[in-house]
């Protein structure tokens, strides 16, 4: 993979929820015990620690590079997901590597928020 493309980079880990007694047997089968921690970095080219990351994202190709999710999701799925997160780090990356594609993306989601409410307006009985 060329060292030119950027890529969004996920790392996912399990950690115990705080209080949680760990010595007790059998506590990670309660899934309330547990905590999903999610790390970002935006890179030029790829780590040498990306081989441990979760999930790849090729931002200038617009492709999934890596998806260790066993889900069909594609590319504007997870950008949608991330940016919901971290918009102030894409939004300033996209600007400069694809603007027109940053713009279709806004004014897609505007409209699907736009779309959600409305139905959402339509579904409160009048009183």
């Amino acid at each position: 993979m060329s060292n030119k493309n950027v890529y969004l980079v996920a790392f996912y880990s399990i950690t115990p929820r705080r209080g949680v007694n760990t010595s007790k047997k059998g506590w990670m089968a309660d899934k309330n015990n547990l905590q999903y921690d999610e790390r970002l970095e935006i890179t030029r080219g790829l780590k040498k620690n990306s081989n441990i990351a979760n999930v790849i994202l090729n931002l200038s190709d617009k492709t999934i590079a890596k998806n260790n999710f066993n889900d069909n999701s594609d590319f504007r799925s997870f950008f949608k997901y991330y940016f919901g997160g971290y918009h102030k780090y894409i939004s300033t990356v996209m600007k400069e590597l694809d603007p027109a594609y940053l713009e279709e993306f806004l004014k897609d989601t505007e409209a699907e928020v736009a779309s959600a409410e409305e139905k959402k307006n339509e579904e409160v009985p009048a009183e």
